[in-house]
């Protein structure tokens, strides 16, 4: 074999063992901290579309902080510090698996951009006013984050349910709601502008979670005592719609502000919405 039939050879040879001994994946790329990402639209929910789209790892990629709810309406959703928790409607709090999935949540990398105290307000209400004061960027989200301790909470949760699925405001009305005194954790809220009617929750929408990782749930009321305010502010919003004839031929288009309203705050009617102290 002559010297350049050689060289090829060898040549051919190495680019072989190259391709049989690949380098390092590529580093992933890190979440755009400024985004805000969304599974489904609010609407969908509100209508009874609860079948989960998105798995939980997926969610833990696109952000460490958030709130949303799980396959079959199955309890709160919470994400905080890169770590997804279930508030069942008996009142548990487990830990998520990143196989579990989600119809409606929203995540986002918090990175925050400033801090102030918490003010010892009487009310969730009293409390949205002063953020409000202190965060007047009408147009853009903020994602919230309050670590302290509350005189008071009072939470819901609701069970899981199965089909044919009944809209969310009826779910609502036999939802399990607990109030608790004097305990520590972190209230998670994310603000969106009130032009986002239909996609998802105008103004603010809270969840809780007890430092000890045992108390959880959408916050209905609270009366913070002591704690700090961290905030981050997104200006990318993305949504990821599902990829299904359910979705596809569902009408979203009817208007369910006050539905949803009553759904964000409600204590409920039916049996088994009384109230709980604990």
């Amino acid at each position: 074999m002559n010297r350049k039939l050689l060289a090829a050879a060898a040549l051919g040879l190495a680019g072989i063992a190259s391709c049989s001994r690949p380098g390092p994946p590529p580093a992933p790329i890190p979440a755009n901290p400024d985004r805000i990402t969304q599974t489904s639209v609010i609407n969908a929910l509100m209508i009874g579309r609860y079948d989960g789209v998105t798995t939980i790892g997926e969610l833990l990629r696109c952000g460490d902080f958030g709130l949303g709810t799980l396959d079959h309406l199955d309890g709160e959703l919470i994400i905080l510090d890169g770590r997804a928790y279930q508030a069942r409607g008996d009142g548990v709090v487990a830990e998520v698996g990143p196989e579990a999935t989600s119809p409606f949540a929203v995540v986002t990398p918090f990175d925050e951009d400033g801090d102030f105290a918490c003010p010892p307000v009487a009310s969730l209400t009293e409390l949205e006013a002063r953020l409000d004061e202190a965060l007047p960027q009408e147009n853009a989200f903020v994602a919230v984050r309050i670590d302290g301790r509350l005189a008071s909470a009072t939470l819901r949760s609701v069970h899981r349910q199965e089909p044919p699925y009944k809209p969310l405001a009826e779910v609502a009305e036999s939802q399990s709601v607990w109030t608790h005194r004097d305990i520590s954790g972190t209230l998670l809220g994310i603000r969106s502008p009130a032009w986002v009617g239909g996609l998802t929750v105008p103004g603010y929408h809270w969840h809780f979670l007890s430092d000890d990782r045992k108390i959880g749930g959408h916050v209905l009321d609270c009366r913070p005592a002591e704690g700090r305010v961290r905030y981050d502010l997104g200006h990318d919003w993305e949504i990821k719609l599902p990829r299904s004839p359910d979705f596809d031929q569902a009408d979203l288009t009817p208007d369910l502000s006050r539905e949803l309203k009553r759904v964000e705050s409600s204590r409920g009617t039916g049996p088994g919405a009384g109230s709980e102290e604990r």
